[in-house]
């Protein structure tokens, strides 16, 4: 199938490694150009040489540190300035910590929805002038399953994830006639280094074996398997091209069926 996604210019944050490094490297496939963003330099640095590698295409990376408002600001700027175009958003923040509610402090609270709410935000709001230029723009929030089913011990991500959602449904209501579609995805479990670190944290918590742990994850999963990045983002590429116009305001599971609610 062809996505018609060729020279069309992707942002996706977060992309040195994990599920924005998949997304992205998925996007160069198609023959995007991709624009990739990331708090370290070293891991930005490496992530570009493997989608060069892997897929033939060259990328541009920016640093930015997403906890940080002056980095977001300043490096956005730049990217507005030197690209003039973004098509596809891809808004994707680092895992907050996971914490139990009794644990948080306001400190704690502001740095959460700093890093994944209020900054994601103020980028999305800057890059949706240059897709009602160009009548066309795909903005997909990496948000995830704890935004509509909250877990135990995440409330950090609970609360965040959900005001992300809220935000990207309302956007969808407002300026979809433009030609932008808004879109989250509520993420299970994908095999990244923070899935396999907070397994461990609760393997160590909990005085059990990760193997065992991990096992026990991939059993309650109803494909029983969990996903690579790779695999991940293969839906999400559909869900950037110009052939998912219809598809707008929503929430997508990507989870192998774990989320209890229809």
């Amino acid at each position: 199938m062809n996505l018609k996604l060729k020279n069309k210019t992707a942002l996706v944050l977060s992309a040195s490694k994990g599920i924005g490094f998949g997304i992205a490297k998925a996007l160069a496939k198609e023959d995007c150009n991709v624009i990739i963003t990331s708090s370290n330099k070293r891991n930005i640095d490496r992530a570009e040489k493997i989608i060069l590698k892997e897929t033939g295409q060259s990328t541009s990376s920016y640093t930015m540190d997403l906890n940080k408002i002056g980095s977001v600001n300043k490096t956005i700027n730049k990217i507005i300035k030197e690209k003039k175009k973004i098509d596809i958003l891809i808004v994707n923040g680092p895992g907050p910590l996971a914490i139990e509610v009794e644990k948080v402090n306001l400190d704690l609270l502001k740095g959460a929805l700093n890093t994944n709410l209020i900054n994601l935000i103020l980028i999305i709001k800057k890059i949706i002038p240059l897709m009602k230029k160009n009548k066309f723009g795909r903005i997909i929030n990496l948000a995830s399953t704890t935004g509509k089913e909250p877990d135990a011990g995440m409330v950090l991500s609970n609360i965040s994830r959900a005001g992300i959602i809220a935000f990207s449904k309302t956007a969808a209501i407002e300026l979809s006639r433009f030609g932008i579609t808004f879109n989250s995805i509520l993420t299970g479990g994908v095999m990244t280094e923070r899935t396999v670190h907070l397994l461990k944290n609760y393997a160590k918590k909990n005085n059990k074996n990760y193997k065992n742990v991990l096992n026990q994850a991939i059993n309650e999963t109803p494909v029983r398997f969990i996903p690579t990045p790779e695999q991940f983002a293969h839906f999400i590429v559909f869900l950037a091209s110009p052939l998912s116009a219809f598809i707008n305001g929503a929430s997508i599971p990507i989870d192998g069926g774990t989320m209890k609610s229809i």
